[in-house]
């Protein structure tokens, strides 16, 4: 619903000019605006009182950043914001439509293509929010509008209230996100360790909705909803056969026995698992196959269910019923305790990430850091990151120097990092930093993530949120300096386990809802009374808890001749990031992964088919670089689709319509990258 304009509103808010007001939330309200070309957009502008929180402000900062990378598959694409506006605000595309809520109260229940394309659009947009590391945590159906017949997600993972607690207190707002909320965010234990699969039993609701017209788990009152949830089998009404089943693992009640975002559209999209679903409108079925390859992390643990504790439907009705009555306490008792500073291995329970094991669904990274690859050198006021036998990171006096690596890859909350380092002197630390979500171009890149410290005495375990620090577990344990120690941290998305030359010497519970992925760095830290330097080598970030799976391709370090997606190649700085890759004409390629043959893939020329791993390898001073493009006749190999004629850096560097990465043959010797050759596949 779109209203006028209030006389308090401002008429314009950095370049765009305020239209009308189309709703207003516990965070602020969202204007109808219009950017310098023209364009309708929608602006959401953050409240005051959350305007003069420099907490706030830089969690709102780093949302942001992570929204903006979310392709825009079916959901409203994030165009804009300014965090240091004096009211901060968000640009996102308009969809001009109406929400799902409005289409089932004024039309009925859908059916037949319409559900469906309900069920696959929302399902397209949660594989790309979580392939980023978002969770919407408020999918709905208000939150899914219609624009041409195209569902599209709105209001994803952004703008939340500091506080994990402060849900709108409105009884009928607090209702109708009840309705859709998974039983976990429901328990005081677990809703500090939401995952992506809150959005997945959300999913489960909102096609619930729907096709049904009401909720799986709707009762007369919030508290009834409450323990329904928690307690009671879905009511999915007559739900099409090959719907109601995925709706049904959708909404199981424990995590990880759910499907992912990803499972769920390829079962949406494989003929042979829903013979009876409508075919789809083109369009909608080219995002979703989009949106299906973009979609990496698994919503949960794939771990024996464990056995729900009666005093927690007590708690999580009793919350409902104070919200119910305007308490503004919120219905998630998230302020569950956090894991004390100085526990040990010894007094600490057995953490998830020491006994569980997933398959990798992330990216993989191998870099030895004897070349300026992966990580390279850097210079700032408080230390430097040089390349010399190793990734050298050094910090002056009272100062920490974190070095990161160029591709910027984000893996999921279940990863291990494994690198060796070695202490300069007794006043060195190394720190590894993971789920860190900054970005370098910001002066507060280091305000969020978690870090572990090792020093000559202790090992550390902490998180920084808007650059404050908070202690997760530390114990003391002697790290000798000048000998090269392997660290290994195994992380799942609710604890972490650091061992030290293969003996496991601590162990923390994970618990910050917005730090569910991000980036890999290695740092430094001086203790007091001097500088630090600490040297890594043999980095190996795997997504998963197996430190052995994917292993080491032989290629890091032997000869290969190899086909691969290219990341980047940078002659400059004699560095490549490959990734091996399979390149299938398109017939070939919806034969071997079921894809029906009505899909647009299966037209295509060459589809790619990427392994996942990613390789950062040193490029040779004199890399030859092959083309065949000025002289196909001539220069194209026929049974490679290699170019064969060498060419100037100049030359080779210009793409073309090339996928991305694009495709090379690469001959290494050694480890090195020494000639690469473009591939004709298209």
């Amino acid at each position: 619903m779109v209203d006028r304009l209030r006389p308090a509103d401002p008429q314009s808010i950095g370049k765009y000019r305020l239209l009308s007001r189309i709703g207003e939330g516990g965070m602020g309200a969202v204007y109808l605006a219009q950017d310098p070309g023209g364009r309708l957009v929608a602006v959401k502008v953050i409240r005051p009182e959350y305007a003069h929180d420099q907490q706030f402000r830089a969690r709102f900062r780093s949302e942001v950043n992570r929204a903006r990378q979310v392709p825009p598959f079916c959901t409203a694409e994030v165009l804009d914001a300014d965090p240091d506006h004096e009211t901060p605000y968000l640009v996102v595309e308009y969809v001009d439509g109406p929400s799902l809520s409005e289409v089932v109260t004024e039309s009925g229940p859908l059916g037949g293509g319409s559900l469906h394309g309900v069920a696959v659009g929302v399902a397209s947009a949660l594989a790309a929010i979580h392939g980023v590391g978002v969770i919407h945590r408020d999918l709905k159906p208000r939150n899914v509008l219609f624009a041409l017949g195209i569902p599209k997600v709105i209001d994803f993972g952004i703008a939340r209230p500091l506080e994990p607690t402060s849900f709108h207190t409105r009884a009928q707002e607090v209702v109708g996100t009840l309705a859709y909320m998974s039983p976990e965010r429901l328990d005081p234990e677990t809703d500090r360790l939401i995952t992506p699969a809150v959005d997945v039993f959300a999913w489960g609701a909102v096609v619930t909705y729907a096709g049904t017209g009401r909720t799986p788990f709707g009762g007369d009152t919030p508290a009834v909803t409450a323990a329904r949830i928690l307690t009671q089998p879905p009511r999915i009404g007559d739900l099409p056969p090959y719907l109601a089943e995925l709706v049904g693992a959708a909404l199981d009640k424990e995590p990880a026995n759910r499907p992912t975002a990803t499972e769920l559209l390829d079962r949406l999209l494989v003929t042979g698992a829903a013979p009876s679903a409508p075919p789809l409108p083109p369009e909608l079925r080219r995002e979703a196959e989009a949106a299906q390859q973009s979609g990496r992390y698994h919503t949960g643990e794939r771990k024996p269910p464990r056995k729900r504790r009666g005093v927690v439907i007590a708690a999580a009705v009793a919350a409902v019923l104070a919200v119910g009555t305007g308490v503004a306490a919120g219905i998630g008792l998230r302020d569950g305790p956090q894991a004390a500073e100085g526990r040990t291995p010894q007094s600490a329970e057995p953490s998830p990430a020491a006994t569980a094991t997933d398959p990798p669904t992330g990216p993989a990274l191998f870099d030895p850091l004897l070349t300026a690859a992966g990580f390279g050198p850097v210079s700032e006021e408080g230390g430097t990151c040089a390349i010399k036998k190793g990734l050298v990171v050094s910090a002056k006096a009272e100062s920490m120097m974190v070095c990161g690596e160029y591709a910027h890859l984000a893996f999921p909350a279940s990863q291990n990092i494994g690198v060796r380092a070695t202490l300069a002197n007794s006043r060195s630390c190394a720190t590894i930093w993971f789920r860190a979500t900054g970005d370098e171009g910001q002066p507060d890149y280091l305000a969020q993530g978690y870090q572990v410290f090792v020093c000559p005495g202790e090992v550390r375990l902490t998180s920084s949120i808007a650059a404050a620090d908070d202690p997760i577990a530390t114990v003391k344990r002697p790290t000798k300096v000048g000998v090269p120690h392997r660290i290994l941290v195994v992380t799942t998305d609710r604890g972490a386990t650091v061992s030290i030359d293969d003996e496991p010497v601590l162990e923390g519970e994970l618990t910050e809802n917005n730090l569910i992925s991000g980036r890999v760095m290695f740092g430094a830290e001086a203790l007091p009374g001097g500088s630090a330097k600490v040297t890594f080598t043999d980095a190996l970030l795997r997504s998963g808890t197996d430190p052995a799976v994917p292993p080491v391709p032989a290629f890091v370090t032997g000869d290969a001749q190899l086909v691969a997606g290219v990341w980047m190649l940078d002659q400059a700085h004699r560095l490549a990031i490959v990734e091996q890759a399979e390149y299938l004409g398109g017939a070939e390629y919806c034969r071997r992964f079921a894809v029906a043959s009505s899909s647009p893939k299966c037209a295509k020329k060459t589809v790619p088919v990427y392994s996942g791993t990613r390789v950062t390898l040193p490029v040779a001073a004199g890399v030859k670089f092959l083309d065949y493009r000025e002289l196909p006749a001539r220069c194209l190999d026929a049974g490679t689709h290699a170019g064969t004629c060498q060419v100037s850096r100049g030359v080779f560097a210009v793409m073309g319509d090339e996928f991305d990465p694009w495709a090379g043959l690469l001959t290494i010797r050694g480890g090195t990258v020494v000639s690469v050759a473009h591939l004709d596949y298209h």
